[in-house]
């Protein structure tokens, strides 16, 4: 069974699904340079925070290439 074919506005829109998932877990950073809760207590939402980066970079990556194949 073949792979439907994503366009350039699903990627993107996924994209920025994870870029407002990144911006609803800023205070989580914040609080951590601030001093205000402990390695320990970011360690979950700093690997939650670097997954989200890597997709984003995946999806940029798939987008790229289905712009250079058009």
């Amino acid at each position: 069974m073949a792979k439907a074919k994503r366009t350039a506005q699903d990627i993107q829109g996924e994209i920025n699904s994870f870029k407002l998932l990144l911006t609803q877990s800023d205070y989580k950073a914040l609080k951590h340079a601030d001093g205000v809760i402990s390695d320990e207590e970011y360690a979950e939402a700093l690997t939650e925070r670097e997954g989200f980066r890597a997709r984003i970079n995946e999806l940029e990556a798939e987008l790229a290439a289905l712009g250079d194949s058009e």
